[in-house]
């Protein structure tokens, strides 16, 4: 359809998100309207455009685009994965005589790129720097770089014009936000790059204001197509209003953190409950440690939250800046949300360096036993401009540039503790496995609030992941390393030695000392499988050590270290146990095995035992 000129419009902008159509993950249109919200970067440029000029918005994630279509000046938003299909998009444009400017993160960070496919390029957040672009491109001297100087005011912010999105292809196009900017760290994240490491705030009637004027347009636009549509359509809008998909009255904040500021939340949320709306947000998982926080934010209309949960790993969340979250804590904190009616979204990342086989089973075992709603799974992308890229590519461990794969869903980089082939693997199993039906019935079975809403978003992920994604298989280390991760009882503690490399520490009988932790990873890149044991041994718990690794050196025909300098104490029994020659020769004939930090950890203890001929007391000096 083409577009319609405004009287008074003098010229006409089109504003471009590109999408490549033969991507195997592009959502259906139920899909979209079930799970999918748009951005709002290009409805905020047209906020941004001069009155005077005609704005027309295409999502490729909806429509094709008519490269014939009449306009004077094309913009494009572009992420770094969507970068090769913007090229073309700009490219197509430009054999038309038609200017393109390109704006967004991978222009940012990448501008001689992009600069070969472009006219111009805005690198930075492009609100202060739009109407200049306009401006020149109407006097004819448009500069090649427009590069933001400081971060833009959010005071009297100009609404994103989300009327230009198309009404009925989104979960909602009702999405606003009210903050920019994230004061952590992560590693893999272009966040705190692009927008800052503190956080900016929109004044909080400015938000509620918009919100409302929304509510009171969509409800308007809802009522006219039930008038005016088919009996069909009128019918199928009733259903999605009668089941809560569609109401008016939900929204998406886009933040990519949005409650960095406790007072703020407060104020938002309290100034929220007047408009009775429904809302999603992106959250830490910590928010959950705060029952206060969390009853307000469901009184103001919170129903969902996307957490960054990215791991089940201490390591892995120390290794990319995230120990503010706490492993122990997590099903705690999304009780404490479920608790109140909101849904929990967590992000899970694959292919940390201290991730192995065992971190795709051990998650979705995790998310199932919890009842999340929804889970996103993502392969770890070094994405330019973030300290993971800088880490891998010096290191030369990026193996593939093709930007098109840098999308949170291939294998682009060596991973440490597996092959990529193993990760990937790994990574479409997961999604298999967590939108299987049993996985989908186990997590929704006690949902109470808007049980169908999510049951139709599971469904249509359900279809996107069967359509695009293989199976995935896990190799048979895998399901090793799973049986050798354990927490097992300890009731003898009798005589108990503490460990000499925790001897400045307090070793009491507190509860938490009362278990023996099992963790196995595989050490290094193939060289062996390393068992790091915490709290408490005894004979019994040393007996069921010994019968695991056996398994395990049976079924992986590899190298065992178990470590020992976590380890708080231990029975004298239970030391005998490990030097048990009968029960060792078990499992000499499939591996060697190793004792790290053993001797030095209970030197003294071992002084009335033979150890000769243990060759498994050989220290080990490689680092796990």
């Amino acid at each position: 359809m083409q577009p319609i000129r405004m009287p008074g419009k003098t010229r006409t902008l089109l504003l471009v998100d590109p999408y490549p159509r033969n991507n195997p993950y592009h959502l259906t249109a139920s899909e979209r309207r079930a799970v999918w919200f748009p951005k709002l970067s290009l409805p905020v440029i047209a906020a941004y455009t001069p009155p005077t000029w005609h704005v027309d918005l295409v999502d490729e994630a909806v429509e094709d685009v008519d490269f014939d279509r009449p306009c004077d000046l094309v913009g494009l938003s572009v992420m770094t994965c969507y970068a090769p299909r913007a090229y073309e998009i700009a490219t197509e444009f430009r054999k038309r005589g038609k200017k393109v400017v390109l704006g967004g993160v991978h222009p940012t960070y990448c501008p001689d790129e992009a600069l070969r496919y472009c006219d111009a390029i805005v690198c930075g957040e492009a609100e202060d720097l739009w109407p200049q672009v306009v401006a020149d491109f109407e006097a004819g001297a448009m500069k090649r770089m427009y590069k933001m100087e400081a971060f833009p005011s959010l005071e009297h912010y100009k609404n994103p014009r989300v009327e230009l999105l198309s009404p009925d292809a989104y979960m909602t196009r009702q999405c606003s936000f009210t903050t920019r900017g994230c004061h952590f760290d992560c590693e893999f994240c272009s966040v705190s790059p692009f927008n800052g490491k503190t956080t900016r705030r929109r004044p909080v009637q400015e938000v509620v204001k918009e919100l409302a004027q929304i509510k009171q347009w969509i409800r308007a636009e809802l009522v006219e197509r039930m008038r005016y549509g088919s009996l069909w359509q009128a019918f199928l809008t009733g259903l999605r209003i009668r089941i809560g998909l569609e109401d008016g009255t939900i929204f998406a904040f886009v933040d990519d953190l949005h409650n960095s500021n406790r007072a703020y939340c407060r104020e938002l949320w309290e100034a929220l409950k007047p408009l009775k709306i429904k809302w999603g947000c992106q959250s830490t998982l910590f928010l959950g440690d705060d029952e206060e926080m969390v009853k307000l934010a469901a009184e103001g209309g919170c129903v969902s939250v996307f957490v960054g949960m990215e791991s089940l790993d201490e390591d892995c969340l120390e290794e990319t800046n995230k120990s503010f979250n706490r492993v122990q804590k997590f099903s705690d904190e999304i009780k404490m949300f479920h608790d109140h009616g909101i849904m929990v979204n967590p992000g899970i990342v694959f292919g940390f360096d201290n991730d192995d086989e065992s971190v795709f089973e051990r998650a979705v075992e995790f998310l199932v036993k919890n009842r999340v709603e929804l889970a996103y799974f993502n392969v770890l992308t070094p994405l330019p401009g973030t300290a993971l890229y800088e880490r891998y590519n010096s290191a030369s461990r990026i193996f593939d540039r093709d930007w098109a794969k840098y999308d949170g869903k291939h294998v682009v980089f060596y991973p440490s503790r597996m092959t990529p082939e193993q990760l990937q693997e790994g990574f479409y199993w997961a999604n298999h496995q967590f939108y299987s039906l049993p996985s989908i019935w186990k997590r929704l079975a006690n949902t109470k609030q808007r049980f169908f809403a999510r049951a139709e978003m599971n469904r249509e992920f359900r279809k996107l992941i069967k359509r695009s994604c293989p199976k995935g298989t896990l190799s048979p280390l895998a399901k090793v390393l799973k049986n050798l991760q354990a927490k097992l009882p300890t009731f003898d503690t009798e005589q108990l030695v503490p460990n000499a490399l925790h001897a400045i520490k307090k070793v009491g009988g507190t509860s938490q000392d009362l278990w023996l932790n099992i963790k196995a990873k595989r050490h290094d890149r193939f060289a062996a499988l390393f068992v790091d044991l915490e709290g408490t041994l005894d004979h019994l718990n040393a007996r069921e050590l010994l019968e695991r690794i056996k398994h395990a050196a049976e079924k992986a025909k590899i190298d065992i270290i178990i470590n020992f300098e976590h380890l708080r104490q231990a029975t004298p029994a239970a030391l005998k146990t490990l030097l048990d020659m009968e029960a060792l020769k078990a499992v000499t004939p499939h591996a060697r095995v190793r004792y790290r930090k053993f001797k030095a950890a209970f030197e003294t203890a071992l002084e009335d035992f033979s150890l000769s001929g243990l060759e498994m007391l050989e220290e080990d000096r490689q680092d796990a």
